[in-house]
C-alpha cells in the first residue's frame, strides 16, 4: 500500500509510484487503497451520478461523485478511463474509453462529456440515460501519451464530435503551464453548426491564450440560413496545410480523435488486439501524403 504522495512532472498530485508502459498505455502503479484517488485501475468503482446535463445535440455532460469528497482523479495527461455499461442487445456488459473534461486535481468529482448514438451506442447510451442518484462503473486512469511543457514546438489537432475531449485535455494542460510555449491549433469537426458543443469553453480558452491556441470549426454541411463562416466539408489536405503546423520531425505533433472514417482518411486506423489496448498502426492517408510519420502523429 502506498502511503506517500509526490508531484509528477506536470505538477499533478499522484501516489508516489513509477509509471510503466503496457502496449501503448502508461499504467500508474499507485495502489487502489491510496486514500486520495477516487478510482482504481484493477477493478471498477461505482460512482454516483451527481448531474446529467444536455450540452449539445445528443451530447451530455455527466458529473460523477468520488467515494470521498477529498478524492482526486490523479491522472497524467493525456489520460483516459474506462466506463462499463450494458450492451444494447441485453447480452451483458462492455466497457469503453472516455476522457474526463475536469482536470486531474479536481477534488471530489469528475466530469465526462459523452455523445449519445441512439441507434448504435452501447456504453454511450447507457451513460446518457443514467439518472441522477444512479451509479456508473469506472476504472482507471491510463496514460495514452505523456504531455509535458515544450515537448513539441507546435501541436495540431483534428477532432470529430466527441473526439474533442482528449484534445481539450491536452490543450488545457499545456496552456495551464507557465513555462510552456507550445503553439496549439485545433480543427473541430461536427455534422452541423448546431451540433458544435463546448464552443464557449473553447473560445474562452483561445482568448485567454493570447494567440497560442487557435480553433477552427468545420461542419459537414451548413444550411444557407445558418450564416456559417467556418470551414465546410470533410478535412482536406488544403485545410491541414493552411491551418495546422507542417511536418517537422518530432518537433511538431498532429493529434487525431474521431470516428473511423476520419482516421481512415487522415492517418489510418489504430490496430486492435484481443484483450489488449490498441496500437497506433502505420500512418497513412492525408497526413502521410503531407510528410508526417509515426513520430509526429498520435491517434487517440
Amino acid at each position: 500500500m502506498f502511503r506517500s504522495f509526490a508531484r509528477i512532472p506536470n505538477g499533478r498530485l499522484m501516489a508516489a509510484a513509477s509509471i510503466t508502459t503496457i502496449t501503448g498505455f502508461g499504467l500508474a502503479t499507485a495502489s487502489a487503497e491510496s486514500p486520495n484517488l477516487g478510482i482504481r485501475q484493477d477493478a471498477f468503482t461505482k460512482l454516483k451520478v451527481k448531474s446529467n446535463e444536455v450540452v449539445g445535440q445528443n451530447v451530455h455532460k455527466i458529473t460523477l461523485d468520488f467515494p470521498n469528497k477529498t478524492d482526486v482523479l490523479g491522472m497524467t495527461t493525456a489520460g483516459m478511463l474506462m466506463v462499463e455499461g450494458e450492451k444494447r442487445d441485453g447480452s451483458g456488459v462492455t466497457a469503453r474509453p472516455y476522457t474526463p473534461v475536469t482536470r486531474d486535481d479536481t477534488v471530489g468529482e469528475l466530469q465526462l462529456v459523452v455523445k449519445n448514438y441512439p441507434d448504435m451506442g452501447n456504453v454511450s447510451t447507457h451513460m446518457c440515460n443514467a439518472k441522477v442518484g444512479s451509479t456508473l462503473s469506472v476504472k482507471g486512469c491510463y496514460t495514452s501519451i505523456e504531455v509535458t511543457p515544450n515537448k513539441w514546438k507546435k501541436v495540431g489537432m483534428i477532432a470529430g464530435g466527441s473526439g474533442l475531449t482528449p484534445c481539450l485535455q491536452v490543450a488545457e494542460e499545456l496552456l495551464s503551464s507557465p513555462e510552456d510555449n507550445t503553439e496549439i491549433t485545433l480543427i473541430f469537426c461536427n455534422q452541423s453548426p448546431q451540433a458544435i458543443f463546448l464552443k464557449d469553453r473553447l473560445d474562452a480558452l483561445a482568448e485567454k491564450s493570447k494567440g497560442r491556441f487557435k480553433v477552427y470549426y468545420c461542419v459537414n454541411k451548413a444550411d444557407t440560413t445558418d450564416f456559417w463562416r467556418g470551414l465546410t466539408g470533410f478535412v482536406t489536405p488544403e485545410m491541414v496545410k493552411t491551418y495546422l503546423p507542417p511536418a517537422d520531425g518530432a518537433n511538431n505533433m498532429i493529434m487525431v480523435c474521431g470516428p473511423p472514417p476520419m482516421y481512415k482518411a487522415l492517418c489510418g486506423g489504430k490496430v486492435f488486439h484481443d484483450g489488449k489496448p490498441p496500437s497506433q498502426g502505420e500512418v497513412t492517408g492525408i497526413l502521410k501524403d503531407l510528410g508526417f510519420t509515426s513520430e509526429s502523429v498520435f491517434k487517440f
